[in-house]
Parts: structure tokens; C-alpha cells; sequence
């Protein structure tokens, strides 16, 4: 098998801050706002309702004006720079008060002027902060739910593209010609010396072309399935190397229902396989699942020449996919690492968290 491998899952591109529908929103609200908290406004002189839409208008204008482009452009950055949440909020709200009472020291002689009052500095910078805020914090939290929601599909999307590549490279790996007629030959081989062999031989690699097809109807499957086919994988790789291949497959029992992508297990176990026995006599592959605390560790394990030491050279594709699925299935805490086994040999591990 090949060397530690690390797989990085490209960043996607930082997701809004606010909706999108507030620019629609935008124009609306001062006359909303105008029905709403003037009580009696269509009765009132016309030039009494200008003036009053003008005392909205104006610093709703301006705080806007200000504020959605500096949360479309400046904030994203800022952001991505502070990744503690008390901090992140305490930013969002020295941004969006601090910001309102500016605009309102540049606004308030306009104000003043056009709504023919003389409103204070300290009140009107009150009712801009209050805009401010009734404008961006409610949105910001609607934006966000809808980004968190947004993340999540993505990475279910992404995790189901690795699954289909993961099942595709599965099945074309089962049907090329190199494994396809060496398994056949395997049959063909065992028909005269050990009919029932050759009959189990045959069921088994039937077995293996349905689990592939199905697994594409599903995310997860049992690990107790994921290891029996396993047993069916190894098992016709037995058939065909005999003595020069010993395999075992372990799991604790209580792992039998513990869910895992499909089509986990097979590209480490052939992995396991093909560097193994490369230009040696015989091999050995393990295959094991157990609890480490709150961990299910699920090890691959060959005694050939070791990481980068094998003859056979592949593009370790299947590999790099494999580590990609399982950050994209179990997060972050998950881990897959290739390393050398202490007295020649490889060790695949898988640490996945969720046991209970």
C-alpha cells in the first residue's frame, strides 16, 4: 500500500452575510414603517405625511446605504480573520452601532433641515442605532440558518459524489479484465478438483457485483454488511492465491449495526492485496473493527514490504477518495491514515466517532 495520505477538501466560497431579499425589501420598508408607527398618517395634511416619510426615508436611506455594502464586502473578510463566536458577535455589533451613529452625525442636518425639526444628536443617533439593528441582526440570523442549511447540503452533495466514485471505481474493479477472468479462471480451475468450491467461488463473486450495484441506493449500510462482503471479497482472492494468501476478519459484535458508507472497506482491502503479494510468495491481510473509548477503529492490515516499498504502482485514486468520504460522512474528528507497521508491512486505519 502506498504512504500517508492527507486528504484536503477545497474551502467553498464564503456563503452571504445577509438575504439576498432585502434589496427589495430595501424600498418598501420606510412606508411599511410610516402606516405602522404613525397613527392616523393618511389623515394628516400631505405636506405633514412628506415630511414624516422624510424623517424615515432619510436615515433609513443612509444606514442602508452604508451598512449592506459593508456587510457584502468589508465583513466577510473581517470575519473570516475571527473564528471565536462571543467575538464574531461582539464585532457584529460594534460594526452595526458604531456605524449607525456615524451616519447619523452626517445625516442630522439634513434630517433637520428637511423635516423642519430640531432633533438632538444623541436622540437621532438612538433611532439610527435602533434601525440599524432591526435591519441587520434579524437578518443576519435568518441569513445564517440559511447558510448552515445551504453547508449541509453541500457536504451531503459532495459526500454522495464521493459514495457514486467510490462505487463506480468498486464495480469497474470487479468487472476489468484482470480481476473478471481471474476469477473466472479461479472457477474454471476449481470446477474438476472442488466442485463446491468453485460453486461457493461463483456465489460469492455474484454477490459482489449485487452489493455494488445496490450500495448505489443507499449512504450507509451496516458495517456487519460492509464486512461480509469483505469475507466474499477475500475469500475469492483466497480461492484464486490459496496457500500464498491467509486472511482473518474480526469485528466486535456490538459494531454489527454501526453505520458506514458503503464500499468503505474494499478499496484498502484489495490495496492490502495487491502490494501484499507483490513479487512475494505469500501474504497476509487483516481486517478488524473494535471500540477505543468513544472511537470505532477499523484497521486493514498487510505484512508486505511497507508504505512506498511495493513493486506494484497505482494512482492511489481509490485511496485519496476513500479519506475524502469518510471526512465528508464523519467530520473533522474522523481520521484515515496509512503508516508502517513496526517489522515490515502496512496499516490502513480508519477512527470514526459515534461510539456509544
Amino acid at each position: 500500500m502506498s504512504g500517508s495520505t492527507r486528504i484536503e477538501v477545497q474551502a467553498p466560497e464564503a456563503a452571504p452575510l445577509l438575504p439576498r431579499e432585502l434589496l427589495f425589501l430595501y424600498p418598501l420598508t420606510p412606508f411599511v414603517a410610516l402606516v405602522l408607527l404613525v397613527d392616523g398618517v393618511m389623515t394628516l395634511p400631505l405636506e405633514v405625511q412628506l415630511q414624516k416619510l422624510a424623517s424615515m426615508l432619510i436615515p433609513f436611506v443612509a444606514i442602508t446605504g452604508v451598512l449592506h455594502p459593508l456587510y457584502a464586502f468589508v465583513m466577510p473578510r473581517l470575519l473570516s480573520r475571527v473564528h471565536a463566536r462571543p467575538a464574531r458577535g461582539a464585532l457584529h455589533v460594534a460594526v452595526v452601532v458604531g456605524t449607525a451613529a456615524l451616519v447619523s452625525v452626517a445625516i442630522l442636518p439634513l434630517h433637520n433641515a428637511v423635516c423642519g425639526r430640531d432633533l438632538p444628536a444623541s436622540q437621532f443617533a438612538v433611532v439610527s442605532v435602533i434601525i440599524a439593528s432591526i435591519i441587520i441582526f434579524p437578518s443576519l440570523l435568518v441569513q445564517g440558518q440559511r447558510n448552515r442549511v445551504q453547508r449541509v447540503e453541500r457536504l451531503a452533495m459532495a459526500e454522495r459524489q464521493a459514495t457514486l466514485r467510490a462505487q463506480l471505481d468498486a464495480l469497474q474493479a470487479r468487472t476489468n479484465p484482470h480481476f473478471f477472468f481471474n476469477s473466472i479462471n479461479t472457477v474454471a480451475s476449481l470446477i474438476t478438483d472442488d466442485p463446491a468450491l468453485a460453486e461457493r467461488t461463483l456465489e460469492r463473486l455474484a454477490d459482489l457485483f449485487r452489493y455494488a450495484l445496490d450500495s448505489s441506493r443507499t449512504r450507509v449500510v451496516p458495517l456487519a454488511r460492509e464486512f461480509e462482503m469483505v469475507t466474499d471479497y477475500l475469500a475469492i482472492q483466497t480461492a484464486r492465491f490459496g496457500a500464498r494468501l491467509t486472511t482473518s476478519v474480526s469485528m466486535e459484535p456490538s459494531l454489527a449495526g454501526f453505520e458506514v458508507p458503503p464500499l468503505l472497506l474494499q478499496p484498502l482491502v484489495e490495496n492490502a492485496i495487491l502490494h501484499g503479494l507483490a513479487d512475494r510468495k505469500s501474504g497476509r491481510v487483516d481486517v478488524s473493527a473494535r471500540r477505543e473509548g468513544e472511537l470505532v477503529v477499523i484497521e486493514v492490515r498487510d505484512d508486505g514490504p511497507g508504505p512506498g516499498a511495493s513493486s506494484h504502482r497505482g494512482t492511489q485514486t481509490s485511496v485519496k477518495d476513500l479519506g475524502e468520504r469518510v471526512r465528508l460522512a464523519f467530520g473533522e474528528s474522523s481520521r484515515f491514515v496509512l503508516e508502517a507497521v513496526p517489522g515490515g508491512g502496512c496499516l490502513a486505519r480508519l477512527a470514526i466517532p459515534g461510539a456509544s
